[in-house]
């Protein structure tokens, strides 16, 4: 049965909802901007009003893929369905495997995993852009304290509250985020700020 909450996880995940509801608005995410189909492009070159609906729709595809895989495999399906979630965002099989950088939706994959990961994270990741005013060095260090807060533990209260499932879950969605962050830390720092 986990197979299936996986499967379901990563289709839920490749849904091309930033593509969607650009070009609903006359506006191609792929070919504008950066060329990212994500929240940050989105606000470059369409402004809050869709920036805003990219990132719930983010969102709620990671809370929607976690909860589909805890209903066929408890914490081990949702852990794992996140992960191929976030894989499947990164690396969209519907695009030549060109996506987002994940950050969204595993965002929303922590909101119904762990939440107090979710909530350590955004200080974190707020924090480090407000310090390093650069968001692939804010989203490589954010990486970094995910994977050491799901190791600390301490909290409940999510469907991924087994520590081993959680590490997993942390240390999988990073590896897949952080290629293409690494990638921003290196550009020139006038260049990455114009970065989605």
């Amino acid at each position: 049965m986990i197979i299936i909450g996986v499967l379901l996880g990563c289709l839920i995940g490749s849904l091309p909802t930033a593509d969607w509801l650009a070009r609903s608005r006359g506006v191609d995410l792929r070919a504008t901007g950066t060329g990212n189909p994500g929240t940050n492009n989105a606000l470059r070159v369409g402004g809050p009003k869709l920036a805003v609906p990219v990132l719930l729709a983010e969102f709620a595809k990671g809370a929607a893929a976690v909860w589909v895989g805890h209903f066929f495999g408890d914490a081990a399906g949702a852990s794992l369905a996140g992960i191929v979630a976030t894989a499947a965002n990164v690396y969209n099989p519907w695009f030549g495997f060109r996506g987002g950088k994940g950050l969204a939706i595993t965002g929303g994959t922590l909101t119904v995993a762990a939440p107090w990961v979710f909530l350590v994270l955004v200080a974190v990741i707020g924090l480090g852009v407000a310090v390093m005013r650069r968001s692939g060095p804010a989203a490589l260090v954010t990486f970094a304290s995910y994977i050491a807060v799901a190791a600390w533990g301490g909290l409940d209260g999510g469907l991924v509250s087994e520590a081993p499932w959680l590490v997993a879950m942390a240390v999988g969605q990073s590896a897949l985020m952080a290629p293409k962050h690494v990638l921003d830390t290196l550009r020139p720092a006038d260049r990455s700020a114009s970065r989605g």
